[in-house]
């Protein structure tokens, strides 16, 4: 059911919302720039733009997951030993022990756990509402929101009129086994069926070429459809009323049998009412706003608004680009950790995800519009002349100068919070060193209390026991008592 209002699709989500927000204006942007700079209104360039200034936009959060993937290859075998050590030790003090000595590793390489989750954790919402605006785009550009809103006025007025048409054209005129001619008129209600209409634009975004025939179709034969309703008794339309429980919907039904009983279908509106609509005159409006959307939308010779399983063809191009681009674009960034992946024992698990998620690309390109293929497919393209970049920039920078650096800026924030970084640095620096050396020193400390215990227990056995008087070995006793207390 529609509602009163004509309203944009914008994500609501506290964080993607505000991000896509954002970057909505920047799309708004480009489209103006264009439009009105160039007189070139295409959403597909527009679309590629837009990709390239958010990959330059990200090339610092993705240099510094660089960083720590060249930290992670010498860090990790010194992590895996520690876990190795405490594998089998679940006691507090061990634990204990071992979250000082991975915090000691830490420490050295001037980062932290969370060292690569940060700037996911930053990606993410980018990401998603990347997918938001090119998925309705008319939501956040208003230019291209202008091309569709003549029609959306008139789908959100017409659509009841024409569903209650139709209804009782299928009860009271169709005859059994009658083909109906207007089916077309069925197809165009229920691609609005159920959708609340704020969505309406949406759903024209996504309209295909079929569609929008469907759609000039039933405007263009309305007035045939009202004459043959004209055979509807008042009885008929009462029995239609009765059927209704909303009082407003009983309302546009008197108003629709009233029209079509004196020939002027216009007469359901109002006549302060601007939009009056559902005559075959509009018929024109909806042919042009064909036309626009059609060739703002066009790429080459594939439609960005239809999906490639819907159309086929050369469309098929977009998701064999996107799974080729993403497949290169990973293997490429996983390049600069080979040696990281060769001792991990998660390496053959990796290379089956890297295999299957441009695979799952492929397949999701396949099925949604175009439009969003290709920015899948433009957001690899960038990628791998990123990663190339970044791998180029990697192999003239010695890992020593990054680790440098990256204690340098970690004491920084540790003298800002109070905490003595000397001290600090230099705890890191030995404890992997020394933890060992201290846990051997441990276990010979404790070996030789064990000793000097057993030798105090055996002195304090010797002294503890009770000879019998006149006997050799009291004799034997007091001699030695007089012997320790001679050498005293």
């Amino acid at each position: 059911m529609l509602l009163n209002n004509i309203l944009l699709t914008q994500n609501s989500t506290p964080i993607i919302g505000v991000c896509a927000k954002i970057l909505g204006y920047v799309m708004s942007f480009i489209y103006q720039f264009f439009s009105k700079g160039m007189n070139i209104e295409n959403i597909g360039l527009c679309i590629i733009i837009f990709t390239l200034i958010v990959k330059l936009l990200m090339i610092p959060l993705t240099v510094k997951q660089q960083k720590f993937s060249k930290l992670s290859t010498l860090m990790n075998p010194e992590l895996q030993e520690i876990q190795k050590k405490y594998r089998n030790k679940r006691d507090t003090e061990s634990m204990m022990k071992m979250n000082e000595e991975t915090q000691a590793v830490y420490q050295k390489y001037g980062t932290s756990p969370t060292g690569s989750c940060l700037q996911l954790l930053i990606q993410m919402p980018i990401l998603f509402s990347l997918y938001y605006i090119i998925s309705s785009i008319p939501a956040y550009v208003p230019e291209v929101y202008n091309h569709y809103k003549d029609v959306s006025q008139a789908v959100v007025a017409d659509y009841d009129y024409y569903k209650y048409m139709n209804k009782a054209y299928d009860k009271y005129v169709k005859e059994d086994g009658q083909s109906d001619q207007y089916k077309y008129v069925d197809e165009m209600l229920d691609s609005f069926d159920k959708i609340s209409e704020k969505k309406v634009v949406d759903v024209l975004a996504k309209y295909s070429t079929k569609q929008w025939d469907n759609l000039i179709k039933s405007y263009e034969n309305v007035d045939n459809m009202a004459n043959d309703l004209s055979s509807v008794t008042d009885n008929e339309w009462n029995e239609l009323i009765e059927e209704i429980n909303s009082e407003t919907k009983q309302d546009k039904i008197k108003k629709l049998s009233k029209a079509i009983q004196e020939g002027h279908l216009s007469q359901i509106y109002n006549d302060s009412d601007k939009t009056k609509t559902l005559t075959s005159d509009f018929s024109e409006n909806v042919k042009n706003t064909k036309s626009k959307i059609m060739k703002i939308n066009q790429f080459g010779p594939i439609n960005l608004s239809q999906s490639p399983k819907s159309v086929m063809g050369i469309a098929l191009i977009i998701p064999i680009l996107s799974f080729l681009l993403q497949w290169l674009s990973v293997k490429i960034s996983m390049s600069s950790t080979k040696e990281q992946m060769a001792d991990n024992p998660m390496a053959s698990s990796m290379k089956v995800m890297n295999i299957m998620m441009p695979l799952m690309s492929a397949f999701i390109a396949f099925s949604v519009p175009a439009g969003l293929g290709l920015y899948w497919a433009f957001t690899a393209f960038f990628q791998v002349i990123t990663q190339l970049c970044i791998n180029a920039y990697f192999k003239k920078v010695d890992v020593q100068d990054i680790i440098n650096s990256n204690v340098e800026k970690m004491n920084k924030k540790k003298e800002k919070m109070g905490i003595d970084a000397n001290k600090v640095s230099s705890a890191a620096s030995t404890n992997t060193k020394n933890i060992n050396a201290k846990a051997n020193l441990n276990k010979k400390s404790d070996k030789n209390s064990h000793q000097k215990n057993n030798k105090n227990s055996k002195d304090n056995q010797a002294d503890s026991v009770k000879y019998k008087a006149g006997s050799m070995a009291a004799k034997a006793n007091l001699v030695k008592e007089y012997n320790d207390k001679n050498r005293k």
